[in-house]
């Protein structure tokens, strides 16, 4: 072989071996079958993931999770289910991972690897328009939650010493609060300020928004089986998305706000679109930095 076949072999094999890292197919893929990524979802979620007018399934995990596919060099099948049953469906093998705003928690890593955060976000505690009596961590004692039964929330909420009172979806929670059979729920504000946006006439409002410290911000991340390097792929390939922008601009697009780091949400303690005066507890920067008073709901 002549020197320029050589260079130009040479030139090939590094290329191909630069489009093979890119395409995620340096990895294995232990739990991916067929060049599939099988991708959990709830599709009731709006705007995280939701069916549009048309009834195609959308939203802000959809895109991410299609996303990661393209940088991977895999295909992206969608298996939609209710939230309780999502990540024993890792476990069980039927889907890879789940992408639909998977909180970190010490217990669920004990079971699962997990990418580095994705999004970070404040919540808020809703209730019905007319409700005057919550209006800080304190007076949720005695009251009842509408949550999902596997809410990351639900030791801290049972110390604080409210009653959960099981749900499935986001609209369950709310028309049991405003039929008054509970008290509150707990809420992103990207997805609470979507919602009232599109139901201005909602009988709902925000009390107040658990913003204390870092430790009181919600992180979505990915989750996936232990010991596979599918974790390590997905994560790679989130962190292009990050310094290309691409996730700051699906963020923008879905929630009017870049939420996609901490320090970029950093200060936040107003409600984006939710026609509503959010109330916030602990607010001030300099109490980010202070002690820390026990009562945080954190992940």
């Amino acid at each position: 072989m002549s020197i320029r076949g050589k260079r130009v072999f040479i030139g090939l094999t590094a290329a191909a071996a630069l489009t093979a890292l890119v395409s995620g197919s340096a990895y294995a893929y232990d739990t991916v079958k067929d060049g599939v990524l099988t991708v959990g979802v709830e599709g009731t979620y709006p705007p995280i993931t939701y069916h549009d007018e048309s009834g195609e399934l959308t939203g802000f995990d959809v895109e991410v999770a299609k996303a990661i596919g393209e940088k991977l060099g895999l295909k992206v099948q969608f298996v939609e289910s209710e939230w309780d049953s999502l990540l024993a469906s890792i476990d069980s093998g039927r889907i890879d991972t789940v992408i639909n705003a998977v909180s970190v928690t010490d217990e669920r890593k004990k079971k699962y690897d997990f990418t580095d955060p994705y999004v970070s976000l404040y919540r808020h505690v809703i209730v019905k328009g007319d409700n005057d009596s919550i209006k800080s961590l304190d007076d949720l004692k005695g009251k009842k939650v509408a949550e999902n039964i596997t809410t990351e929330y639900a030791d801290q909420l049972e110390a604080l010493g409210a009653t959960i009172v099981p749900i499935d979806t986001m609209q369950q929670a709310f028309d049991l609060i405003t039929s008054g059979r509970v008290d509150f729920t707990l809420l992103e504000d990207v997805q609470f300020g979507p919602y009232m946006k599109e139901h201005p006439d909602a009988d709902l409002k925000i009390a107040f928004t658990i913003d204390g410290n870092k430790d009181d911000v919600d992180q979505f991340a990915i989750p996936t089986k232990k010991g596979t390097d599918l974790n390590a792929a997905i994560n790679d390939a989130l962190n292009t998305l990050k310094k290309d922008g691409e996730l700051g601009k699906l963020s923008e697009k879905y929630f009017d706000a870049d939420v996609i780091d901490y320090d970029s949400i950093g200060g936040k303690k107003e409600a984006s679109g939710s026609g509503t005066e959010a109330e916030t507890e602990g607010v001030s920067e300099a109490d980010r930095e202070g002690d820390d008073d026990g009562k945080n709901i954190t992940d």
